[in-house]
């Protein structure tokens, strides 16, 4: 699942234990340029990425009372998109909220990884649900 906040900013979320070789072995690239594909992208989601749940804890926990108002209010997201993603980081503890920049690193992988062919396979990458 992703969530737009601005221009190319995305929440996405990942599984906590997600590894660089769980991903690259599981998205089915086994060599040559595939391989190389699916680490850049990998290194794209996670070398500027931050855990918005440590994002919250460390700099803005006294500002906003709970995790709803700091999305709501920080990332400036509907509250019936807040309440989705708090419904979710309390059901399924083996998640992680990052905040994802695509275009931080250079390179910008948006439009391949959310293509109607490849993203509900990324999303079970990203979420190590294959």
């Amino acid at each position: 699942m992703r969530y737009g906040y601005d221009f190319y900013r995305y929440l996405i979320f990942a599984h906590k234990d997600l590894t660089e070789e769980y991903f690259v072995e599981k998205s089915g690239a086994v060599g040559g340029y595939a391989k190389e594909l699916f680490q850049r992208i990998y290194k794209s989601i996670f070398s500027e990425s931050m855990d918005v749940q440590y994002l919250y804890d460390t700099f803005y926990k006294t500002e906003f009372k709970s995790m709803k108002e700091f999305l709501t209010g920080y990332y400036q997201l509907e509250p019936k998109y807040a309440d989705e993603i708090v419904e979710i980081l309390n059901n399924r503890q083996e998640l992680r909220l990052y905040d994802y920049n695509p275009m931080s690193v250079g390179e910008n992988f948006d439009d391949f990884i959310t293509s109607e062919d490849v993203y509900e396979r990324f999303e079970k990458l990203v979420m190590m649900s294959i």
